[in-house]
C-alpha cells in the first residue's frame, strides 16, 4: 500500500488485474477508462499522469477543506473568464467620458 500524501492507494500488481487491449491503449493515450457492472460505472481508471495532476484535490475533498471554484475550470472556462474581465474593463475613451461628466 502506497501512501499518497494522506491519502490511501492500494497498489495491484498488474497481473491480478485484466484490462482488454483497447483500455490499455486508452489509458496510455491519457484517456479514462470506466469499468461497468451490469451496465453502470462502478469504478473509473485513470493513468498514472492523470491522477498525479487530480491527487491534490482529492486529498482537499477528503479532508473537507474550502476548494477554490478555479480548480474545477477548465482550460475554456478560464479563457472565458479572461475575456470576460476584459471586456468589464473601462476603456480609456469610457473613463474620458466618466471623468467629463463629473466635472
Amino acid at each position: 500500500m502506497l501512501l499518497f500524501k494522506g491519502m490511501n492507494v492500494i497498489e495491484v500488481s498488474s497481473h491480478e488485474v485484466r484490462f482488454p487491449a483497447a483500455a490499455v491503449q486508452a489509458l496510455e493515450r491519457h484517456d479514462v477508462v470506466a469499468v461497468t457492472h451490469y451496465g453502470r460505472r462502478r469504478h473509473v481508471v485513470l493513468s498514472e499522469d492523470q491522477f498525479a495532476l487530480i491527487a491534490p484535490l482529492l486529498e482537499l475533498l477528503e479532508e473537507d477543506a474550502r476548494v477554490p471554484s478555479e480548480l474545477f475550470m477548465s482550460n475554456d472556462d478560464m479563457r472565458l473568464e479572461r475575456a470576460l474581465a476584459e471586456d468589464r474593463a473601462s476603456t480609456e475613451g469610457e473613463n474620458a467620458l466618466i471623468a467629463a461628466a463629473i466635472d
